[in-house]
């Protein structure tokens, strides 16, 4: 008889404190479920802000990065193509002195030179150069003159 109170009061208190913990474990778990829904519906907005603030930073300096890059392109372009009509109008100015060859080279230039000094080849081929010259010049102009 003892044994069979023991036993119903044993299954007694454990389905009273199993539907207790039950209770309270989905009581614990809506609280904390609310919880986090709150929680994530005042963060969000604050946080996809700080995302957009940093992002718009992000773009910013990809721009400034790619400005400065157009920048020095232009002006690398610029400095050669300077560098090349000032080396063309040097070149302009000839005294008729032999140009500086290598050893190998010197000998056939030596005897090619007087053929093309009766032909007057030197005078057309710094014309051709000066013509060259213009041409780019001009095509610069277009290009840039036809952007908007």
């Amino acid at each position: 008889m003892i044994a069979e109170w023991a036993s119903g009061l044993y299954q007694f208190l454990m389905s009273a404190f199993g539907r207790l913990f039950t209770f309270l474990g989905e009581l614990f778990s809506k609280l904390f479920d609310g919880l986090l829904n709150v929680l994530i519906g005042l963060f969000t907005p604050i946080l996809q802000l700080i995302a957009a603030v940093f992002y718009f930073l992000y773009k910013v300096g990809l721009l400034l990065i790619s400005i400065i890059e157009v920048l020095y392109r232009m002006v690398y372009f610029f400095v050669f193509v300077m560098k090349g009509l000032f080396v063309t109008l040097i070149g302009l100015s000839y005294n008729g002195q032999t140009a500086a060859l290598p050893d190998r080279y010197q000998e056939v230039f030596t005897n090619v030179q007087p053929a093309l000094q009766i032909m007057q080849m030197d005078k057309i081929a710094v014309l051709c150069l000066w013509a060259v010259w213009i041409f780019v010049a001009m095509a610069l102009i277009k290009i840039v003159g036809s952007r908007d």
